[in-house]
């Protein structure tokens, strides 16, 4: 299942916001479960990044959505990368 790492950035309303926090990740957890995917793991970071993301999906479509539920909650603004690992990466070289 393709991955994707999501750097996120909170707004205002998502630093005002932050106590709640893991429990708007737990909650956001389920739908990609709900949408077939996984997470893989959540991390607050610090630097230019305030949260680090790592989700497996099943296509790019869903990763889409995924990031729709997060985009219109106003918490926060993502870029995502989708990930390839060094199998993958063989598949697509040879």
């Amino acid at each position: 299942m393709p991955i994707y790492i999501s750097l996120i950035k909170w707004t205002d309303q998502g630093r005002a916001k932050a106590t709640s926090l893991p429990d708007r990740v737990a909650e956001v957890d389920k739908r990609i479960e709900a949408l077939g995917g996984r997470s893989i793991g959540n991390w607050v970071t610090m630097g230019r990044f305030d949260q680090v993301a790592v989700v497996e999906a099943p296509d790019d479509e869903t990763a889409a959505k995924l990031l729709m539920v997060v985009a219109e909650r106003g918490n926060a603004s993502t870029e995502t990368l989708r990930a390839f690992t060094m199998d993958e990466l063989r598949g697509l070289l040879s």
